[in-house]
């Protein structure tokens, strides 16, 4: 697998976000290889993170050997995992990407029953040296919970003046 890497000097700004783009494009990618082989849109010591998470902080995988092994975990856990919805946000920095989407699949993590996930998520991307530096996922740890059938805490907010069901 390829990746850009612009020369020093010859890359214009437009260039080198259009090549980020399709990183990004490639990493929202759902095939098996595509998601087997994500780990090579990284540079070396990039690192993917999920941010919210059940213990407050945020879990991170560092390096392309750590981010290979997440994969392969990944596809046995979320085996038929899809993104929907995708839309993708280009900043004024040609390495800042976004992209918000609503992801859903299968989910098989072991001590847990099979269930289905789907959660919305919001990513953010920054790429260094032609690959992803700095990929972060944001989404809501309940819904990852529900999709496990673990029994979820509830805040009463009923005195909040909105619309009923939430937003949808």
């Amino acid at each position: 697998m390829t990746r850009a890497v612009p020369s020093p000097g010859s890359t214009t700004e437009a260039e080198l976000r259009s090549a980020h783009r399709a990183i990004v494009e490639k990493y929202l990618s759902t095939t098996e290889a595509d998601r087997r082989n994500r780990y090579l849109l990284f540079t070396e010591n990039g690192t993917a993170a999920l941010f919210f998470t059940d213990v407050g902080r945020p879990i991170v995988v560092r390096g392309r050997e750590r981010l290979r092994e997440h994969g392969e975990l990944s596809l046995k856990v979320l085996p038929d995992w899809r993104w929907h919805d995708v839309t993708i946000f280009e900043t004024q920095d040609p390495n800042r990407f976004w992209v918000e989407c609503t992801g859903s699949g299968r989910i098989l993590f072991p001590g847990y029953p099979p269930g289905v996930y789907r959660n919305h998520f919001v990513h953010s991307f920054e790429f260094a040296d032609g690959g992803i530096v700095a990929a972060r996922e944001f989404t809501n740890p309940i819904e990852h919970m529900r999709a496990l059938s673990i029994d979820t805490p509830r805040i009463a907010r009923d005195w909040i003046p909105a619309e009923p069901g939430g937003v949808r």
